[in-house]
């Protein structure tokens, strides 16, 4: 199999691998969203898209009141400071700017369905929703989803069918990549190596990239391997506000401003065109920030044990010179 280079830049990534009218998934959850890759993709005017993200904090609410999506997937939508998620709020009560459907799961649930569509699984039977809210085809509060409820041929009990979620496309920012795709993450995961193995596309932004010995020598970091990679971006920060473990913080800061800004139509579109449209890339738009706020949001060292993997070829030398 041949190996090649799958470094470009993120402007060059967007317009090949997203397409207006995909089902795109974002990858992250809380930590490791990719701000940077979505704000390209909002700037390049990308539309009709089908949004599928776990965690879905203002990184969705920025998609939501660009008008880009037409159809959200997620298991809740809100500004982590705990506040309300402004934008998502007007289009789900008012249409503003359009209305756009929400399909809402679990997230235990919506991980089951990334994992059953990572796997090409018909479904995964489930006993997590019985006797919550979601137990039912016919939410009362109005919520929509595609789990379904038959009995078990083996124990007779009530059980939840969890479809497969495909996507078309996929964005992760993760701590290092090698050229080739082969991406590593460590932190709080959550459905992220599902979510993203579930694309039929895969876009990965990396804090670093990386030699592939780098990779070779800590292999059960590698969330997703490259041969399921078609591009590669180094981004730094590019997941800023959300965290990145090892790397940066969350900026809570950046999240209290959003609120505030974005309690109405106008805030919004002012905040937009300062922080997404206003910037051509993600060092114009870390240009909007003090370098001393940036480097408060790194952490103090605190390194893994080393694991030794060691090599296991010797004795089979050993054996063919016997």
């Amino acid at each position: 199999m041949t190996v090649r280079n799958k470094v470009m830049t993120l402007p060059e990534a967007v317009d090949r691998f997203v397409r207006d009218g995909d089902t795109l998934h974002l990858g992250g959850f809380i930590q490791q969203q990719p701000f940077a890759a979505a704000h390209e993709i909002l700037r390049q005017g990308k539309k009709e898209l089908v949004l599928s993200i776990c965690a879905g904090m203002i990184l969705a609410d920025q998609f939501i009141g660009a008008g880009a999506v037409s159809h959200l997937i997620t298991t809740f939508c809100w500004n982590p400071l705990p506040a309300t998620a402004h934008a998502f709020v007007r289009a789900v009560t008012r249409g503003i700017p359009r209305p756009i459907e929400l399909e809402e799961y679990s997230i235990l649930t919506l991980n089951l369905a990334y994992f059953a569509g990572a796997m090409d699984l018909p479904y995964v039977a489930s006993k997590t929703v019985m006797g919550s809210g979601f137990d039912s085809e016919n939410s009362p509060d109005g919520a929509k989803n595609r789990l379904r409820f038959e009995i078990s041929p083996f124990t007779g009990e009530r059980v939840c069918l969890v479809p497969p979620i495909r996507h078309d496309v996929g964005i992760i920012q993760v701590q290092r990549a090698d050229p080739f795709g082969n991406a590593q993450s460590w932190g709080m995961l959550g459905e992220s190596r599902y979510g993203m193995l579930s694309c039929e596309r895969i876009v990965v932004c990396a804090e670093e990239i990386v030699d592939p010995d780098v990779i070779s020598r800590d292999p059960n970091r590698t969330m997703i391997p490259g041969f399921r990679v078609d591009a590669v971006v180094e981004v730094p920060w590019g997941a800023h506000p959300s965290p990145v473990a090892g790397y940066y913080d969350m900026d809570w800061l950046y999240f209290a401003h959003y609120e505030r800004r974005t309690r109405d139509q106008e805030g919004f579109r002012e905040f937009m065109d300062k922080w997404v449209y206003g910037v051509p890339d993600r060092e114009a738009y870390l240009g909007l920030m003090s370098r001393t706020r940036l480097e408060a949001l790194r952490p103090d060292p605190r390194d893994a044990d080393p694991v030794p993997y060691g090599t296991f070829s010797r004795h089979f030398e050993e054996a063919r010179d016997a």
